[in-house]
């Protein structure tokens, strides 16, 4: 339990918590207790004293008692309520936030649609946290001052009261250890369940097209009969402590009315006592049942507490690091090998990508061409070599400086929910006028596009930019890789799947956003490297040459393999040749 309240408040360092609301709610607590127990004692007075008849003063303190429990009760409900919503904020932000600053690699250990968990629901049940502590400790001065008053009625039959005690104790232990365990299960089967949908969602047309719709059922069927075995199971948990806390019920109802008519029948009780006496040991129980559950509540959590700390105590990305407030200069590659956990990529690549030159990079699906790039915009470390920027480490400059130096253009497109402008001006932090907007529209190739739309730039781009087509989108990226006026380009086959006027119109762009500037580029076609510099081989991880496109295709049999292939039907080798007189004029 020590353990699970240190996870707990590990989450909680850091965040503005509101002390005053949660002060609120535990003297509203304290109060609702009190006018609990008032009413109850009133309630025994007025049934006894109706053998002579009812004090007005008694029903006028009875209803006020009554009145300021309902108003307490609604003001404990809602001051609760809002401090809850306030930690949740609280946590979510700070779950998002931490989930931001982690390094690539993390994320390849851990289902990313399952990641969305721990900002929604799992944030929530972390923040339930100071909820559950405040009604437990309410329940605990609610049980004490209900025992209080009962030795107050009398003195023999809340002794022996005293006895659920022990039996309350042990459902609790037993219900808080089942429920830490089976909540675990349940909870991990729907992170599993909604990383399966979110997935899934996402490729329905992917589905529907192989014709998967009875295959993914059947994954679907399978995965939701675990998470309702789970839950049932839970259920079972929730089944045992309603029982524990019926037979503490069933005690309270034998000492009240065994015993407590044996002494109503000597004397010694008054019926309004004696109804007083029982109806404050259902409050008793109550509050004993109420302990139960939040304990087992407590436990329940410690699980996806768990979860979130995990996220929490990960490493940042190291941030740290002097600016980039030096000229251009070469990057060279030296020695660097990286491996994906066990998988090697990489294997002592040493290269050098010359500043103001356009350096193509060729090879088979595999090499570590993509990987190369996450590494030179410092996604992940080499696991041997280093990279650096003339004479210096790229790790020893300012992550933000670094990477704000660059700017990348893949072949995903990754366009965001928005409007054409906020995904042009994305991550730019100067302000941009309306003309310099144009202008950058114009030399991506979209102006024509975006003026032919009724809200020009305003206009909405749906999920990933999926209601405009292919080359739009890679041109929308384009300008944005351009407002940013990076002084290095990396472009990860940039123009792979468009149809020939689309990958013309982002070739036009792409020649607009390479000038002047040092640009590396993965390449599937011949086309697209005949106007670099050099161009490198990787093949299986390994430079297998790097010179000129001339330089290759004299020397090396991959790239004049590479080169053949992108021209298609008879007379490859003219082509190639008509390729490099082109190049050469």
């Amino acid at each position: 339990m020590i353990r699970v309240i240190r996870n707990y408040t590990k989450i909680f360092k850091g965040i503005r918590l509101p002390w005053f609301l949660l002060f609120l709610v535990v003297a509203l607590s304290f109060v609702k207790t009190h006018l609990e127990v008032e009413a109850i004692t009133l309630t025994a007075s007025i049934i006894d004293g109706t053998q002579n008849a009812v004090r007005t003063e008694e029903l006028i303190r009875y209803i006020e008692f009554q009145v300021l429990s309902g108003v307490s009760l609604v003001a404990f409900t809602y001051i609760s309520g809002l401090a809850l919503q306030k930690i949740n904020l609280d946590v979510r932000l700070k779950v998002w936030d931490k989930m931001m600053h982690l390094p690539t690699c993390y994320y390849d250990s851990d289902n990313v649609n399952e990641l969305v968990t721990r900002v929604t629901t799992d944030a929530d049940s972390a923040g339930n946290y100071f909820q559950q502590v405040i009604n437990l400790f309410a329940a605990v001065y609610a049980a004490i001052v209900a025992y209080q008053k009962l030795f107050s009625f009398q003195s023999r039959m809340a002794a022996a009261m005293l006895l659920v005690i022990p039996l309350t104790l042990g459902v609790t232990a037993l219900y808080s250890a089942l429920t830490y365990k089976r909540s675990a299960e349940s909870k991990n089967r729907l992170a599993a369940t909604m990383g399966y949908l979110v997935e899934r969602v996402r490729g329905l047309r992917l589905i529907k097209s192989f014709r998967m719709e009875g295959e993914e059922m059947e994954k679907a069927d399978r995965l939701f009969k675990k998470q309702c075995k789970a839950d049932i199971l839970l259920s079972y948990v929730s089944m045992f402590q309603l029982a524990g806390m019926e037979l503490v019920g069933c005690f309270c109802i034998v000492v009240s009315f065994v015993l407590g008519g044996r002494l109503v029948a000597s004397k010694e009780l008054g019926i309004g006592t004696l109804i007083g006496f029982y109806t404050l040991t259902g409050l008793a129980s109550v509050r004993l049942a109420e302990i139960c559950t939040y304990f087992g509540s407590f436990a329940g959590n410690a699980g996806i507490v768990q979860k979130i700390g995990k996220i929490l105590e990960a490493p940042d990305e190291v941030e740290e690091g002097c600016e980039m407030d030096v000229a251009d200069a070469d990057i060279h590659v030296k020695d660097v090998s990286f491996s994906y956990q066990a998988r090697p990529v990489l294997k002592k690549v040493c290269c050098t990508i010359p500043k103001g030159k356009i350096t193509a990079i060729v090879g088979t699906n595999g090499a570590g061409k993509s990987t190369l790039f996450k590494l030179l915009e410092r996604m992940y470390q080499p696991t041997e070599g280093e990279i650096c920027f003339d004479e210096r480490n790229i790790t020893d400059f300012n992550l933000t400086s670094w990477r704000k130096s660059l700017a990348i253009v893949t072949q995903e497109k990754p366009l965001l929910s928005g409007t054409i402008r906020e995904n042009i001006l994305y991550g730019v932090e100067r302000t941009v006028t309306e003309e310099e907007l144009v202008h950058v529209a114009k030399m991506a190739n979209i102006y024509e596009f975006v003026c032919r739309l009724p809200e020009g730039f305003d206009a909405q781009c749906g999920p990933g930019g999926s209601n405009f087509s292919g080359g739009q989108q890679q041109c929308i990226a384009i300008a944005r890789a351009m407002m940013r006026n990076p002084d290095y380009l990396l472009l990860d086959e940039a123009t792979s799947n468009l149809d020939a006027r689309s990958g013309q119109q982002v070739t036009e762009a792409l020649n607009n956003l390479m000038k002047g500037r040092t640009t590396v580029l993965i390449a599937h076609n011949y086309s697209a490297t005949i106007f670099a510099d050099q161009v490198i081989v990787l093949c299986d991880g390994e430079v297998q040459a790097c010179g000129s496109p001339e330089e290759l295709l004299k020397t090396n049999d991959y790239y004049r393999t590479f080169a053949a292939a992108g021209c298609s039907g008879a007379g490859k080798e003219a082509c190639v040749n008509e390729i490099k007189n082109d190049k050469l004029q």
